[in-house]
């Protein structure tokens, strides 16, 4: 654990996160941001579960820097590389145990780093808020339409009506439905009643809009939950609902090089054409044709250009 860890120091305090896992080969630590202000809304803000989606990793280092006690009313926390062994790695998992972090929660006092660091989470700062905010992207293997989705309880201090709303103040397109597991962050919060947003966006090579598309729509949000003063005017949600289920994905059946015929966020009807599958090693040059399973909207593609068989091209989100 962290030593003289306290979340509810008044003012802005820094402390060094490679406490919790001690020193390892070839990693420099982290950080971990507390604001008090006053009483208010409470939120714990998490990027880089998975180490190699490094965009909520950038926007939320910039948020350590520009948040000011004055900004704030009530407390965030701030953790923007909470698997910071992975993210100095360049990796999705942890090269100390090779465990997905978001499928290790509660975590274990004594366990490995990934288990370890999970643990601080569930046992320091799931106890200190009302709300988590956990900020993925797409990483190396997939790029995703910037989307938010959330889970709450009937005895969390944020209810299904105001979790709603506040992923509507993201002013994003697309809020997903989706049942949790138990193991994320996210499910974990749900089973000890913390109400949270998983937030999406990105992936593949970092790029400044997709940057900027997140840290809007994170300040925006912030300030519809009133834990820190408005940045930016609110946007009027103009978005829809989806639900995102195994039926919508459509996968490679051989193994190939892709070609998407669509974009992520196009809406597309049932059969048409999402993607050619191109051979690789054949005198005929003809690609199969992947159609979309259902209609609805593009939420996520590939990255990666030569695909095996059993592996996600692309997925579809239907209207809620």
């Amino acid at each position: 654990m962290i030593q003289n860890f306290d979340p509810a120091h008044p003012g802005k305090t820094i402390y060094e996160l490679n406490q919790v896992v001690g020193p390892l080969d070839g990693v420099a630590g982290d950080i971990l941001c507390c604001i008090n202000n006053g009483n208010g809304p409470s939120v714990l803000l998490c990027g880089g579960i998975h180490g190699d989606e490094y965009e909520a990793q950038v926007v939320l280092r910039r948020l350590v820097a520009r948040l000011t006690p004055e900004m704030v009313t009530g407390r965030v926390i701030i953790a923007p590389s909470i698997n910071h062994p992975a993210s100095q790695k360049g990796q999705r998992l942890s090269p100390f145990d090779s465990q997905n972090m978001n499928r290790v929660f509660p975590g274990k006092p004594d366990g490995t780093p990934t288990e370890k660091l999970a643990y601080f989470m569930t046992s320091a700062l799931f106890p200190a808020v009302d709300l988590l905010i956990d900020m993925h992207a797409g990483g190396r293997d997939v790029s995703v339409v910037p989307m938010v989705f959330g889970f709450t309880t009937p005895t969390s201090k944020v209810g299904e009506l105001s979790l709603n709303r506040l992923m509507e103040a993201w002013g994003y397109r697309f809020v997903q439905h989706v049942e949790g597991i138990r193991e994320t962050a996210c499910g974990w919060a749900r089973e000890v009643d913390l109400a949270s947003i998983e937030v999406e966006g990105g992936g593949g090579r970092m790029l400044s809009e997709e940057l900027q598309i997140m840290e809007d729509g994170l300040l925006r949000a912030l300030a519809a939950y009133g834990v820190i003063k408005p940045v930016l005017n609110p946007l009027p949600f103009d978005g829809v609902h989806v639900l995102a289920e195994p039926e919508g994905q459509y996968i490679a059946k051989a193994p190939g090089l892709v070609e998407h015929k669509v974009s992520l966020g196009d809406e597309v009807t049932r059969d048409t054409v999402v993607a050619l599958v191109h051979p690789t090693g054949s005198a005929d040059p003809t690609p199969t044709t992947i159609r979309s399973p259902m209609p609805g909207y593009v939420l996520r593609q590939t990255e990666h250009v030569f695909v095996k068989p059993g592996q996600l091209i692309g997925n579809i989100g239907t209207p809620k």
